[in-house]
């Protein structure tokens, strides 16, 4: 490894008060996504249909037949269990119950403020029970009394059913999100909206799809959710019970042109991006060191594998029967990876390593300001910096190989991930979103619950468009960094 000039500089950030302080709640600026699959109740207005979930309300354009943007992220309400749910014919308002009371939206203002009561379906929004005459989507079998059941016997209780002015059932189920039907045919159809689970863990920007996953919990399903959001169309890949028969952590998404490696506490799941399928799942009896993937990195022609056990490195092309692993660093507990130009660079519980992708050496990097890091939790390249993130944040910068050290960040337990676009930083904390916005007067802000963030908890974050993504342990959150209040 070439030596490295190091310097100190030591930047401290003055933050502006998180939106619970501030003067105004910055409207427009977040939109949550969360699992929206266990739905209560419904409301119909002239416009729209709203479903009433475990996670706030989310509707559905009836004119257009696509789903708009959740009604989350909005002054005056979180993401509440919602129990009960009224809509106004003219869409301008919808009334809630929540645990914490009632609320009721105002369109015009876009904000939610609490009201005394909920006001009655009018002849708009005609409740039916569940009888025998529905049929099943593909892939479930409909019981009499009004619940769906899957191939592996999994039982999804249809909750609510409204019939509107036109040819319209709408349904809302328990674990499968929401439903509709023709009034005369009666074919069941499912409209998937939101996350397979809650918690959250990592984003994989793959041309505009994002690859989500998270750690499974206690999720009924579990896989990966891929968010197409500029056409804000949600699909699933769910391994079944006869491949994976326990819900897996997923710690890890990459891809190439023509598949998706996803790994988790039960090997890496290859993926065929076309067909959205499972095509094969490597583990160690596929040669690697533990079934458990903690990091993995695609490129056209390798897979890198990050275990608790070292580097397994994978030839993409090599058409024998038994593919060949080849691994590195054994001892070292593989969090992270990023690859630059002719080099993998390898974030580990003992610090960075970097492998020559053609010279095929590995070296520490050795200097003090990141040697004295732990756990790395994130790696970034960017056009003049890379950073390195764990408890503590540097930046090394490539042309002078000069080091930036941010000990400041401590205080926000750690940072897990970092994002670069133009001048603006923004940093994934235990603690909120932080964000850097340079140019000519540059400042810092803290982002929180109190600015409409459903957790301080940021996983991992990404550019994207207008939006800055961000996965937290309770969900996906959009966030407009070019808004202009900001």
């Amino acid at each position: 490894m070439r030596a490295f000039r190091w310097s100190v500089i030591l930047f401290f950030l003055v933050l502006v008060p998180s939106g619970n302080q501030a003067d105004e709640f910055i409207r427009n600026l977040i939109v949550n996504y969360s699992d929206f699959s266990y739905v209560s109740s419904i409301a119909v207005g002239y416009e729209y249909v709203y479903f009433g979930t475990s996670n706030g309300v989310i509707r559905y354009n009836i004119s257009f037949d696509k789903w708009d943007d959740p009604l989350t992220g909005i002054e005056g309400l979180g993401n509440q269990v919602i129990h009960d749910i009224r809509a106004s014919f003219d869409d301008e308002n919808v009334w809630v119950k929540t645990d914490a009371g009632i609320y009721k939206y105002i369109e015009t203002f876009r904000r939610w403020d609490p009201d005394d009561e909920l006001p009655q379906p009018d002849e708009h929004n005609i409740h039916l029970l569940p009888d025998p005459h529905y049929f099943a989507p593909w892939g479930y079998n409909y019981m009499p009394n009004g619940a769906l059941v899957d191939d592996y016997g999994r039982i999804y209780q249809i909750t609510d059913i409204v019939k509107d002015n036109w040819t319209h059932l709408w349904l809302g189920t328990w674990g499968l999100g929401p439903a509709r039907a023709d009034e005369t045919g009666r074919m069941i159809e499912l409209l998937n909206y939101g996350l397979l689970g809650t918690n959250m863990a990592v984003i994989c920007n793959d041309g505009g799809r994002l690859w989500i996953g998270g750690p499974a919990d206690d999720s009924y399903r579990n896989g990966v959710t891929i968010y197409d959001w500029n056409n804000n169309i949600f699909q699933y890949i769910e391994p079944t019970p006869d491949l994976i028969n326990t819900a897996i952590d997923i710690n890890d998404i990459s891809v190439n042109s023509r598949e998706a490696f996803v790994a988790t506490d039960n090997g890496l799941w290859v993926i065929d991006k076309n067909e959205l399928t499972i095509v094969r799942r490597l583990t160690r009896r596929s040669g690697l060191t533990d079934d458990r993937v903690l990091s993995v990195l695609a490129t056209e022609n390798n897979i890198y594998a990050g275990t608790e056990y070292g580097l397994g490195i994978i030839d993409i092309n090599d058409d024998s029967t038994a593919q060949m692993v080849q691994t590195i660093l054994p001892s070292r507990i593989i969090y992270c990876l990023e690859k630059m130009d002719n080099d993998l660079w390898i974030g580990t519980d003992q610090g960075v390593f970097r492998k020559g992708l053609t010279t095929g050496r590995v070296e520490r990097l050795t200097a003090r300001e990141a040697v004295q890091f732990g756990r790395i939790f994130d790696i970034k390249n960017t056009s003049n910096k890379i950073w390195i993130s764990g408890d503590e944040l540097i930046s090394i910068e490539k042309g002078s190989a000069e080091v930036e050290v941010f000990p400041e960040m401590e205080s926000y337990s750690g940072v897990y991930c970092v994002a670069v676009r133009d001048t603006i930083l923004a940093l994934g904390t235990g603690k909120g979103l932080v964000i850097n916005f340079g140019g000519r007067n540059p400042y810092n802000r803290l982002f929180t619950i109190g600015d409409g963030l459903l957790s301080n908890d940021i996983r991992d974050l990404i550019f994207d468009g207008d939006y800055l993504w961000l996965a937290s342990d309770s969900g996906l959150t959009r966030f407009w960094y070019l808004n202009p209040a900001l």
